[in-house]
């Protein structure tokens, strides 16, 4: 978008620190920020987390998944999506 993390900061009321953070995926903010940088940005949520956006049959296909497997494995499934997610590209 062509902001710097000063100027995206100061646009939602943050840290130049913080937005670094978040960039660096050293934290993740509350989902009130994420509303604050959809809103700055004038972008689709789904373009904070990936360079291809997660489209509905994605979604679908995952709650499908999920939604057969008991307690524990649903558990194991989203401990598995935040090591996923906590890993260098």
């Amino acid at each position: 978008m062509g902001l710097s993390q000063e100027q995206l900061a100061e646009k939602i009321d943050k840290s130049t620190s913080f937005i670094g953070q978040i960039e660096r995926g050293e934290c993740f903010p509350k989902f009130e920020t994420l509303q604050d940088l959809v809103t700055c940005l004038g972008i689709d949520a789904n373009e904070l987390f990936s360079d291809k956006p997660i489209t509905h049959d994605d979604l679908t296909e995952l709650f499908f998944f999920a939604s057969k497997l008991d307690e524990k494995k649903r558990t194991l499934l989203i401990e598995f999506a935040r090591l996923l997610h906590k890993m260098p590209l």
